[in-house]
Order: C-alpha cells, then structure tokens, then sequence
C-alpha cells in the first residue's frame, strides 16, 4: 500500500515479560520476526521503536528492509512515547501502530483500517463494550504528533488522551471487522511469558 508507514512498537518496560518481549520465540521465531512479516504484507515502508540503542543493538541483526528508530533520552517507557516517535520518524502521510507482540494479526484487517483513513485523524478499531484498539490503528502522523507532543508536555501519558484531542476520529466496530479475522486474533497479546507459551501449545494442538 502507498502512503502507509508500518511502525512496530517494540519497547517499553516489558517489566511483566521479565525479558525483552520482542526477542521471545513463538513456534518457533521471535515475535519481532513475526511482526515484520506481517508489516512487509502491508508495506514497505517500515519503523521498528525501539527505547534506546541497547535494545536497538539488540534487534538491529534480525531486523532488515526496515528502519529502526529510538525513543528521545528521558522519555517515559509508553506506547505514547513509542506512537510519537513513529510519527516523528515516518515520511508518510498516515502510519498504522502495531505493538511488537501481535504475532496473530490480519493483515487483511489491517489493510481495512488502512483504506478508511483518508479524510481522518485515526482510524480506530472498536469493541462493543466500548474498549478500543489505539495500538492496531491508522493515525495521521503530522495531526497526531503534534497534539501528542502537547498532551506530554501537560503530563499525560494515555494514547487515549491523544485520541481526545485528534479530530475526525473513525471507530470501526470490530464486528465489522471480524469478516477479515474471525476470531479476531488480531488483537490478542502477551503480557507474560506463560501467556506466550500458552498460546503457542494451542495453537499446536489445533
């Protein structure tokens, strides 16, 4: 697709993870390997976010065809702080957010996302209790960065205090979407090793 930054997000704290979250193997490979086949089936235009040069050293061998770009010194660990970095470092007009350890996402759905974003600030999946997916969605990188640079310097740290303040927001209900991914796995991620390894044996079992 043209005019569509990928940018995986592979920092943070990974403090639950106990490890570097984006190096731990599911069947097989590690989740940043997993993450950049899905990128390169959305486009070739790729960020991986990184939180400072060690875990840049760190990924750099497994990570080609795309860029890695590192969070400013200071910043606090967040997906806020990882989203306007991608925004900063993007020469696209739109960049969609995926966090680093998505291994199951749709591509599909994700092109979906992406062919909704002309004429909007973001484009948002949405669940029917009202919680929303700001890490699998579109923004557009100049609006949204430089709303994001505001909101920190007031202290907030939420990407939902960016979506407050960016304009024509579309949210697209995720039984819309479940047409490009049933199960809608697209959305499931690990906050601990153990939930890694759970998934992986049921996904083999299957």
């Amino acid at each position: 697709m043209n005019d569509i930054t990928v940018a995986i997000l592979a920092g943070g704290s990974s403090k639950r993870f106990g490890s570097d979250k984006a190096l731990a193997e599911f069947q097989g490979k590690p989740l940043i390997l997993h993450m950049l086949d899905i990128a390169k089936r959305i486009s070739s235009t790729i960020l991986v976010v990184v939180s400072d040069e060690e875990q840049g050293n760190r990924l750099d061998p497994y990570v080609k065809n795309a860029k890695i770009v590192i969070d400013p010194e200071g910043e606090p660990k967040c997906a806020l702080t990882g989203a306007l970095t991608a925004f900063e470092h993007t020469e696209t007009t739109h960049v969609i957010l995926l966090p680093v350890d998505t291994p199951l996402a749709e591509p599909e759905l994700l092109k979906m996302l992406i062919r909704l974003s002309p004429g909007h600030g973001a484009v948002i999946p949405s669940w029917p209790s009202g919680y929303i997916e700001p890490l699998h969605s579109v923004y557009h990188a100049e609006h949204a960065y430089a709303l994001g640079l505001d909101i920190m310097e007031q202290g907030l740290r939420r990407m939902s205090d960016l979506l407050d303040r960016i304009q024509h927001v579309l949210y697209v209900s995720t039984e819309t979407l479940n047409q490009f991914d049933p199960d809608l796995d697209t959305f499931v991620n690990f906050n601990t090793l153990k939930e890694l390894k759970d998934a992986e044996r049921k996904r083999t079992r299957r």
